[in-house]
């Protein structure tokens, strides 16, 4: 079977293929799929007689056709296979089969094209009479399927009998052709016989009916369903395929064959009549006692011997069988032939009825009657409110395939603007259509109904989308929720002027929450919440949900910085409520209990890494707290012995440190012992004063560099700095050493003495820029004439060092008794400059070059 399935899909393939000047050439033929749905199954390959039928489909208009094609064997048949093409290509009528593409003959095949078809009845009375019985289940025709079946049976066989004045003379299961909306089509039109102009004799149009063994049984009468009177009587007339339908109907019904077993010739045919139509035998068996009575009465009435005594076609429609059964009145006034021709309020009332009725539709009426032509009708924009909630119940129970060409015909729907109900139906279905939608479908073909809502100038439609999105986005991707459905409700929210879209609005922010970043809602969201103007209580507290969602989610930098100055001022609005006040104090007061507890704890890990990150540090150096190691000091570290005379710091020589304190002198660097002061004091008169002025001018340039600290109003002592400095070991290159600014010391020996000013005797000069205050660094050597010369100490204190040669350069204070009385404004006891100004001028005084 399945060998031959793909021999006609290759058979028809290479046909197309060749036939390009040709209207087939506009056709793509498709192969059958092993993952295809079960309506797909059944609109594979499948035979009609001789005739081999594949699924098309429409190159431009992707419209699903099925191809016919036969490989003109036997020969004989040739004339009779011609004449059914060309006749349905002739005749036009819904419940005939319809031809697209007329027929095509070529030297070794003929080709018609006609629209989707998915088997003929024969096929499925084929399959229900197969012994596995899982199999029959599947196949087996609904009650409804079979009463709706036979009435357009009925209706294309009127319009030969009246219009066409033609008479089938060939109704089988072969003959009948079920569509991809479930509908039976009526052909095989090979055997037709006309029954001539009005007033003319139908004697003139009979043919005499016999079996050629030349032809196949397609292309001759079907004796088990031909009319006892036309084979016996030669009697032609409608009537005759009244009989062959009787004997269709029992088929259907009892077991998939017909009442009588003629072995395809005319004395068989005599036979059967004679021994069990006329006794009514063929009425007994199993089957025949299990069916309705309405049944039993409908084929007593077509099954008969005489044309007389049969029920005619024209009454047909109103034998109890037909008219008792609502579902087929139904399915009656659903049919487009008929829907068509109602007012809009009848369709409007039928369709809300519909509703109510449908549990009693079995599952492939549903699908294959009801919901094909409910879609046809969506086109009428008036009765889609009406035709949504059938569409959608129906579609509860079909699978994500079969629901693909459904979500086709809805999608057009979505941008309506001017029905804001109907897309507040299809927001109310937005569970079943995510249900039977795979995620990228969703995406790409569901999602822009939300957008289209969210967009809708009508509140209703805006809100309902709103409470739609939190069932929906957790499917979404992250980019779709964060830069098109957020921008989107965020958009609303910024435009809307109602209260009860806004508040919808916050509460679809609050569902996102979970789902958004820290950074989006920090850098957004947040930002956004601090734009809302109205103080109503009901957006106040919706917002304080959202920020408590939030509080609870972004780090505690946030929270203390963006979140809770926001519920702050938000807290303060007029129109609160005492109970709504205290829900604002509430969310404070968590939030900002959460920055505590977990700032505390940031603190604490921080000062314990540097703690660690301290120790770590003073292991790898070789030094503990305030101590030198015991494994390495400095002396060996620079090459010193020990022996020589210990640097500042060390012990038994106090430390030049001392003023920082003593808990922090570890972490300072050490300073030199022979700090450099720099000189402030004016021209002396006499020769040592300028020996020791072109001095200090040489130290100024590095001596400006340093910063030293306030001289406290004591006695100086410069006894201190009056020692050697450390002498340097040979081969070891000296230290470059700033040069030396003498450093304050808290001797009281120390002290200051004061100047007195000499009035100018030049007016081109001007008075020096320094202090008033002259400062002399001088031999070592005692000099008599200087009573104010303090005495180096002996014992090395006063920071001094000890067991080392006398320094060769001292400072000293020398007190300048002024020489001239005082200018008005001026007392003992005020640093005074030490002699009258010179010529010198101010350049010349600052690069030390003064007086020479």
């Amino acid at each position: 079977m399945a060998a031959n399935m793909l021999a006609a899909a290759t058979t028809t393939l290479g046909y197309l293929a060749g036939a390009k000047s040709s209207a087939l050439s506009a056709y793509i033929v498709e192969g059958s799929s092993s993952s295809a749905t079960s309506n797909e199954k059944r609109a594979e390959p499948f035979r009609v007689g001789l005739w081999k039928v594949v699924r098309a489909r429409h190159r431009t208009t992707g419209r699903q056709v099925s191809v016919w094609t036969w490989d003109k064997r036997p020969v004989e048949a040739v004339e009779a296979m011609k004449k059914e093409a060309t006749s349905l290509s002739k005749l036009r009528h819904p419940d005939l089969l319809h031809m697209l593409e007329n027929l095509e003959e070529t030297r070794t095949e003929m080709t018609f094209v006609t629209e989707e078809l998915i088997d003929s009845l024969g096929g499925v009375l084929q399959r229900m009479s197969n012994e596995a019985r899982g199999r029959q289940r599947e196949e087996e025709l609904d009650e409804v399927e079979i009463q709706k079946g036979v009435l357009q049976l009925a209706r294309a066989l009127g319009f030969l009998h009246q219009n066409a004045r033609l008479v089938h003379l060939n109704i089988n299961p072969e003959a009948v052709l079920i569509n991809a909306k479930g509908d039976w089509k009526l052909s095989g039109l090979m055997m037709t016989a006309s029954l001539g102009g009005h007033g003319t004799s139908p004697m003139q149009a009979y043919i005499y009916p016999e079996f050629d063994s030349r032809l196949p049984p397609y292309a001759q009468f079907k004796f088990d369903y031909l009319a006892p009177e036309y084979a016996l009587d030669s009697s032609l007339s409608p009537q005759n395929d009244m009989f062959s339908l009787g004997c269709l109907l029992y088929a259907v019904h009892l077991g998939g064959r017909p009442p009588f077993r003629t072995h395809n010739s005319l004395q068989g045919l005599r036979e059967c009549v004679e021994r069990e139509l006329v006794t009514g035998r063929w009425k007994g068996g199993a089957k025949w006692a299990e069916s309705s009575n309405d049944l039993k009465d409908l084929l007593s009435k077509l099954i008969t011997r005489t044309p007389q005594t049969r029920l005619s076609l024209a009454s047909l429609a109103s034998h109890p069988y037909f008219a008792s059964s609502l579902v087929l009145n139904i399915l009656t006034f659903l049919d487009p032939t008929n829907f068509a021709s109602k007012s809009r309020e009848e369709k409007a009332t039928f369709l809300k009825g519909l509703l109510r009725v449908l549990p009693g539709f079995s599952e492939k009426l549903r699908r294959r009657k009801l919901l094909p032509g409910l879609l046809d009708e969506m086109k009428d924009h008036y009765l889609v409110p009406f035709l949504l909630p059938n569409v959608l119940e129906i579609c509860k129970s079909i699978t994500t395939d079969e629901f693909a060409p459904v979500l086709a015909k809805l999608q057009p729907l979505f941008v309506l603007k001017d029905s804001p109900q109907n897309l507040i139906a299809l927001l109310e279905s937005l569970p079943l259509l995510k249900e039977k939608t795979t995620p990228q479908q969703f995406k790409d073909d569901v999602m822009p109904l939300i957008y289209q809502s969210l967009e809708s100038e009508t509140p209703s439609v805006q809100e309902r989308a709103l409470k739609a999105i939190p069932s929906l986005y957790e499917d979404l991707p992250y980019d779709v929720l964060e830069q098109v459905l957020l921008v989107k409700v965020a958009i609303l929210f910024t435009k809307t002027r109602l209260l009860s879209v806004k508040v919808s609005t916050l509460e679809c922010f609050l569902s996102m929450v979970p789902a958004l970043t820290q950074t989006v809602l920090t850098q957004k969201l947040v930002p956004l919440l601090a734009k809302i103007r109205t103080k109503e209580p009901s957006v106040m507290m919706a917002t304080l949900n959202v920020h408590e969602a939030m509080g609870m989610k972004v780090d505690r930098e946030a929270v203390a910085g963006l979140v809770l100055p926001q519920l702050w001022m938000m807290s303060m609005g007029p129109l609160l409520s005492v109970e709504q006040f205290s829900k604002f104090m509430s969310v404070i007061k968590s939030l900002g209990a959460r920055v505590e507890r977990e700032h505390i704890e940031h603190l604490r890990a921080v000062r314990k890494s540097e703690a660690q990150t301290a120790s770590l540090g003073m292991q790898n150096s070789g030094w503990e707290l305030g101590q030198e190691s015991a494994e390495v000091d400095f002396e060996t570290l620079v090459g010193r012995s020990s022996t020589n005379t210990p640097l500042a710091g060390s012990a038994g020589s106090p430390s030049l440190m001392d003023d920082w304190g003593s808990d922090m002198a570890w972490l300072q660097p050490k300073a030199d012992p022979v700090p450099s002061f720099n000189p402030l004091s004016v021209q002396a008169p006499n020769a040592q004063t300028r020996t020791t002025n072109a001095t200090r001018t040489s130290m100024t340039s590095g001596s400006s560099r340093m910063n030293a600290r306030p001289v406290p109003p004591a006695k100086f002592d410069s006894s201190a700095f009056l020692a050697d400095p450390p002498t340097i070991p040979a081969g070891i290159p000296p230290p470059r050493i700033a040069p030396a600014v003498a450093q304050p010391s808290l001797n009281p020996s120390a002290h200051f003495s004061p100047l007195v000013p000499t009035p100018r005797t030049d007016s081109r000069l001007s008075m020096p820029s320094g202090p008033n205050y002259n400062i002399s660094l001088t031999s070592h050597t005692p000099n008599a004439a200087s009573p104010y010369l303090a005495s180096p100490a002996s014992n090395g204190s006063n920071g001094s060092f000890p067991n080392a040669r006398p320094p060769t350069v001292s400072a000293q204070l020398t007190p300048l008794v002024p020489s001239k009385p005082l200018p008005p404004g001026f007392s003992s006891g005020v640093l005074q400059p030490d002699a009258e100004p010179s010529l010198e001028t101010d350049d010349q005084q600052n690069s030390g070059l003064g007086g020479l």
